[in-house]
């Protein structure tokens, strides 16, 4: 008798158990389906919404093609005749006088002319031949003056007695001839700057000294010979 009792008392339970259970998973089931049809509606609203609220909408409701014509029409009237009264003229600059060029010379540049003098110093003579005058030679190389215009050979001498005629020429002592039309001669008291013809220096490094002669043997007195050159 027990027994049994306890067998229904514990089918019974299982039985409410069950059927609490499936009511459970039922209320879950509409719940599910509830919450899928509500958000499926809330997105047809939005999208049946959205072409209301865009810009092309809402101007094809607000006015219509032909309606906003006629507003630019008007309004670009209106600025036109606003333009009109603000602008005010302007005014002209007087006409300036075109600029008359400043002439400017050029100077013309003529080739540069150079001097030089080479000195050998001073002595006396009395001879009747051609003899050194001693102590007065130089040594002279012509590429040390390019481009040479003339060159002369230059000497102050002066005859004591007055009553002789002395003579003064430059020798190549290296290739030991005479300097070509570098003779000069002085005659009477007076001293004299005697200037030869235009002479020659020969080509490369030469050794040239002053040679004297006198015609009565009168002592003859050189105050200074020297080579006159001038280049381009």
């Amino acid at each position: 008798m027990d027994d049994n009792s306890s067998f229904k008392s514990l089918l019974s339970f299982k039985t409410l158990l069950a059927t609490i259970i499936i009511l459970l998973i039922l209320n879950l089931i509409y719940l599910d389906i509830s919450f899928f049809k509500n958000a499926k509606s809330e997105k047809q609203k939005e999208a049946a919404i959205a072409p209301l609220l865009t810009p092309r909408s809402f101007s094809n409701q607000v006015c219509p093609t032909s309606c906003l014509a006629q507003i630019y029409q008007a309004t670009s009237s209106s600025k036109t005749q606003t333009t009109a009264v603000i602008t005010t003229p302007t005014q002209v600059p007087a006409e300036i006088p075109p600029e008359v060029p400043t002439p400017t010379t050029t100077p013309i540049q003529s080739p540069q002319i150079k001097e030089f003098f080479i000195p050998f110093g001073s002595g006396t003579n009395s001879s009747d031949d051609w003899e050194d005058v001693a102590g007065l030679k130089a040594s002279i190389n012509s590429a040390n003056y390019p481009s040479i215009k003339s060159a002369v050979f230059e000497a102050s001498v002066n005859i004591p007695t007055g009553n002789q005629v002395a003579y003064v020429r430059l020798f190549n002592e290296t290739d030991k001839h005479p300097v070509w039309n570098s003779d000069v001669s002085v005659e009477g008291g007076t001293a004299q700057l005697l200037i030869s013809k235009p002479i020659t220096l020969d080509s490369g490094t030469k050794t040239y000294k002053v040679q004297m002669k006198t015609s009565l043997k009168y002592q003859a007195v050189l105050a200074q010979a020297r080579i006159h050159i001038i280049t381009n």
